[in-house]
């Protein structure tokens, strides 16, 4: 069947369908209950019933049954339509964002957790070990505490981590007038991946499942694996797209 650009534009243009496919989004390529999504965005479920079936219809989601619960995800190729027909059938390819294609600048990226005070801290240290100047490295947390988790720091210390940089942070941090551009935007853990806000400029996005009960070493074993072809890519010459499909291999736990 033909793409229909006016199907996908009419899905996105309500309030609520566009929430339902930023959640999708940031949690690509994870398959959400219908449940979860509902409870997350505050909908009712024969409201959402109707939202995600125009969603499908315009071919921006997939929906696949598990036993009695359906489950919905993101189609990066529909959105790929959508996007090609926008910015080349209708804006004869003029008008794609600068943010995340290539060139010669320090790459500035982010790791939200719910805490900031353990994962997103080791995920920061490992990144700034293994990409050295490639990146520069930020965490932050939805729900900062006070200080960083002793343990947690130790940990570093003794890997020889540089623990000066490491301090819990509340998101507003890096937010606002003077704030850095974000251009990656990593959230580690579902609840993170769930209440992160979009953020502005259109930074590359990606969701990091954590595997739960992990030890410090196990965690560091598994984030470092997951790091490891993001810190080795040649940002000057990669293309976006490239970066995008790094991150997203890197979704699920390699350690559980």
């Amino acid at each position: 069947m033909e793409h229909d650009p006016v199907l996908g534009f009419a899905a996105l243009a309500h309030p609520h369908r566009l929430q339902v496919m930023r959640l999708l989004m940031r949690h690509y390529p994870r398959r959400i209950p219908a449940g979860e999504i509902g409870t997350v965005l505050g909908l009712r479920p024969s409201t959402l019933s109707g939202y995600l079936a125009q969603l499908m219809e315009a071919g921006l989601i997939s929906q696949e049954r598990r036993a009695t619960s359906l489950l919905y995800a993101a189609s990066v190729e529909g959105v790929s339509l959508l996007n090609a027909a926008w910015m080349g059938d209708v804006c004869g390819g003029r008008g794609w964002p600068e943010t995340g294609s290539p060139g010669a600048r320090v790459r500035n990226l982010l790791f939200v957790g719910v805490g900031n005070a353990g994962p997103s801290l080791i995920a920061e240290a490992l990144l700034r070990t293994q990409a050295g100047e490639a990146f520069e490295v930020f965490s932050a947390g939805i729900e900062a505490v006070d200080e960083p988790a002793p343990e947690v720091m130790t940990f570093l210390a003794q890997g020889d981590h540089d623990t000066g940089l490491l301090w819990s942070k509340p998101l507003g941090t890096w937010q606002g007038e003077g704030a850095p551009q974000m251009d990656i935007v990593v959230t580690l853990g579902d609840r993170a991946a769930a209440f992160a806000p979009d953020w502005p400029g259109g930074p590359h996005r990606a969701a990091w499942r954590l595997a739960p009960g992990l030890s410090l070493a196990a965690l560091q074993l598994d984030l470092s694996a997951r790091l490891s072809p993001l810190a080795a890519l040649d940002l000057a010459v990669t293309p976006a797209a490239r970066v995008q499909r790094v991150l997203d291999a890197a979704a699920e736990p390699v350690i559980g």
